[in-house]
């Protein structure tokens, strides 16, 4: 998950890293009073959004009256940055730069440990930045400290670690006039799975889809939730704006997917994958959530050979939903795996005894053929 910048700060904070003096405004709320609070002259108004790059998207705007303040922060309101809402904006006192510097940890996927970065010339053009002029070093979750003369190295490390972070960012890290180091913005994305180590944890809903989530994802979210977490994962739901909804398994079978259907020439209602073998109720929730859409014209169940998730008893779980909502738009159903003849029978009896147009492949037929197989079925 993704931090808002605020939230970020929060928790430089509690880790002793400097941020500027600021707060947080919202939708509705009197941003002049908030300026006016802060009893600050100068400040920084920012757009609060989960992309970067709003120095140059004109999401950061300067200003210097409790007016002027209140007629950006509506501007920043009613201007998405690169397609994301504005969840907020924070008002922060202006810093007196001297230096721009960068630092950051990032978890190196390739290496599978954490690398420290850091660049003495940071800010918005960090990506031009030479190589030369960028250290990297290796870092050792075992070891509690770094020992590097770097500016807030050691509380960033921490941070990243009891916060199960998969990165944390100051960029710029801000070296001020009178030589105090300030994290000028605050970049942090956490591992969400670690959720059950962390009751603290209260960040506001937010979606990749630069939008506030739906109903429906709301709902789709809560399966995973609970002492069942770990049980497999039937939690992911993205709403769109199409009509064919979908039942996934598998995370890269599933982008793969998406795509075919797409160039077969329909148009998703949704993105959704349940894999580690969940159980047959989350399923259950999971299909029941998909299929309750408005205005649906077709069902792609759909996914690759499973090494062990039990194709009958997540096979289940969609049997419940269809029995229950029983739709007249066609189906067309690809899976293989362990237990999967008992699965399409279950499909099979499930369609005779509520006259469903379906359509089931084994994979002895490739899944983008399935994709045009239910083009025919929506068009006929």
């Amino acid at each position: 998950m993704n931090l808002y910048e605020f939230e970020g700060k929060q928790l430089f904070e509690k880790y002793g890293i400097a941020v500027p003096r600021g707060c947080v405004v919202r939708r509705g709320d009197d941003a002049a009073h908030a300026y006016q609070e802060l009893d600050v002259k100068d400040v920084v108004v920012k757009s609060q959004v989960l992309s970067g790059k709003r120095g140059k998207n004109n999401g950061i705007k300067f200003c210097s009256s409790a007016d002027e303040v209140a007629r950006v922060a509506a501007e920043l309101f009613d201007s998405p940055i690169r397609g994301q809402y504005v969840a907020a904006v924070r008002i922060e006192e202006k810093l007196e730069i001297a230096k721009e510097h960068y630092v950051s940890i990032i978890y190196d996927t390739r290496t599978k440990q954490p690398v420290l970065v850091y660049s003495a010339r940071g800010g918005m053009d960090i990506e031009d930045v030479p190589e030369s002029e960028i250290q990297k070093y290796a870092l050792d979750v075992r070891q509690e400290k770094i020992g590097l003369d770097i500016p807030y190295a050691e509380e960033l490390w921490r941070c990243f670690l009891q916060e199960d972070a998969r990165l944390v960012e100051i960029n710029p890290l801000v070296q001020t006039v009178d030589g105090r180091y300030v994290a000028a913005d605050a970049k942090i994305a956490i591992d969400e799975d670690a959720g059950f180590r962390h009751k603290e944890w209260t960040f506001e809903p937010r979606t990749l889809m630069g939008r506030l989530p739906t109903e429906r994802e709301e709902m789709v979210k809560a399966i995973d939730a609970g002492e069942a977490y770990y049980r497999g994962t039937a939690g992911k739901y993205i709403e769109m704006d199409g009509d064919i909804a979908i039942l996934f398994s598998g995370g890269g079978a599933s982008i793969a997917n998406m795509d075919a259907l797409i160039k077969a020439g329909l148009k998703p209602a949704n993105y959704t994958e349940y894999s580690g073998n969940p159980p047959r109720e989350k399923v259950h929730a999971l299909a029941k959530i998909v299929l309750s859409k408005p205005g649906l014209k077709g069902l792609w169940i759909c996914g690759g050979v499973a090494n062990f998730t039990n194709i009958e008893e997540t096979f289940h779980g969609i049997v419940d939903a269809l029995d229950e909502i029983k739709p007249t738009y066609p189906i067309v159903v690809r899976r293989a795996g362990p237990y999967e003849a008992e699965g399409m029978e279950l499909m099979r009896a499930c369609a005779e005894r509520n006259n469903l147009r379906i359509k089931l492949f084994g994979k002895e037929e490739s899944m983008s053929d399935t994709a045009r197989v239910l083009v025919e079925m929506v068009k006929n």
